[in-house]
Formats: C-alpha cells, sequence, structure tokens
C-alpha cells in the first residue's frame, strides 16, 4: 500500500494544490541554450549554481481517456531516483503565462491501477472522474535533460530557470524537444515577464505554442 509522503521544499508536496505560473518558450536551435546558459544577465541574477537533472515523465490515462476528457493530465515522473505522480488540471495562457492547477505526490514507483494512489486530494480529483478499478494506459512520455538555475529578480521575484532538451514520444512517432521554461516561485509575477521578454528577444525565443503534453497528443493525433 503507497502512504502518504511528506512535502519537498519549493515544490507541490502534500498533495495541496498549487497555481503553477509559467512561461514555456521555444528554442530555435539546440546552440542557443548554451547562449542562454553564458547570458551575461542571466549570471547576474543566479542565485546559486547551475543544476542539471535527467527527468522521465510518463503520462496516462484510463482506455476510454477519460481525463483527457476532463481537460486533466495525469504523470508519474521521475526525478533522478525519485517518482512523483502528478495530476495538472484547467488552465490557460494571459499575457504570455501558463497557468494551470497541479497536484503533487511521492510515491515508490510506477502503478498499475488509480486505486493505488496515495491517500489525498490528488486520488481524489482522479477518482472523481476514473473508477478506481480503472487500468493505467500509457499516452506519451518526455524523456528531459534539464538544467535549472534559481534567479532573484527585482521586488523580491524568484524564478526557476530551466534548459529543457529531449525528446516526446507517442505510439511510433517522436520529436525532438528544445525550451526554456521560467516559473514563478515567489514574489509578484511582472518581473518574471519582463525578464522572460528581454531573454526571448537576445536570443530569438518565441513562446511555445504547445506544452510537452499537448505536443504528445498532436503525436498521437488526438490534438
Amino acid at each position: 500500500m503507497i502512504g502518504r509522503f511528506p512535502e519537498v521544499p519549493g515544490r507541490v508536496g502534500g498533495q495541496a494544490m498549487a497555481l503553477e505560473e509559467e512561461i514555456k518558450l521555444t528554442v530555435p536551435e539546440a546552440g542557443v541554450l548554451e547562449a542562454v546558459l553564458a547570458d551575461p544577465e542571466v549570471r547576474r541574477r543566479a542565485s546559486g549554481p547551475w543544476r542539471t537533472r535527467p527527468f522521465l515523465a510518463i503520462y496516462y490515462d484510463t482506455p476510454q481517456r477519460e481525463l483527457l476528457a476532463h481537460r486533466l493530465a495525469f504523470r508519474a515522473r521521475r526525478v533522478e531516483d525519485q517518482w512523483w505522480a502528478g495530476l495538472k488540471g484547467h488552465g490557460g495562457v494571459v499575457d504570455g503565462v501558463s497557468r494551470r492547477e497541479e497536484w503533487e505526490a511521492r510515491f515508490p514507483g510506477p502503478i498499475e491501477r488509480f486505486s493505488q494512489l496515495p491517500p489525498g486530494e490528488l486520488r481524489e480529483r482522479v477518482l472523481a472522474v476514473v473508477s478506481a478499478d480503472s487500468p493505467l494506459e500509457r499516452l506519451l512520455t518526455t524523456a528531459i535533460n534539464r538544467r535549472v538555475l534559481e534567479l532573484d529578480l527585482e521586488e523580491g521575484c524568484r524564478v526557476e530557470l530551466a534548459l529543457d532538451q529531449g525528446t516526446i514520444a507517442a505510439g511510433a512517432r517522436q520529436r525532438d524537444l528544445c525550451e526554456v521554461e521560467l516559473e514563478r516561485l515567489a514574489g509578484p509575477l511582472t518581473p518574471m515577464i519582463r525578464f522572460g521578454r528581454e531573454l526571448a528577444d537576445r536570443h530569438r525565443l518565441t513562446p511555445a505554442r504547445l506544452s510537452k503534453f499537448h505536443q504528445g497528443l498532436e503525436l498521437l493525433g488526438v490534438l
């Protein structure tokens, strides 16, 4: 039986709902990531060193795709040697900032049925729209190498800057992924929006048309 898991500092934990606020930017070519890495303004704002993390995320639904019908995305994500269950809910994009409800809970490893989710709000949200005995059916997989840096911006705004490079695979189809993300950790939102626009101007970055999940759905032909 999977139990309740403790909160992880700086991330969603304890299954309380959080509002994820981030800017996703598409990179024209992989070499641009190195230019962002060396950007003088990025270096000036850094509050610590770059960290590199491998990310593997597997998105699931029921065979009837009931979660998708309710505009929900469920994933099992491995960060280093730790697995997380995640649920993303309704949201939208305003002023280039993506806002979505998000729940996360740590668990020992892959599960076969939604009834095996740990007790808490994430499980309740999922089981409100699917049967507890519903099996998990894989929709798509993202495998990326992420470089992460925390930035201190104006007015006490603290942001996580992530450089992602990897692949999205769905069925027999696959595409390369190369993007920059800015996620607000604390403080007002306006400084992050301003910094994102300046970074985009300097490095020819463009607002991402689709999230990683929706890019996978596009590969599946269901978007």
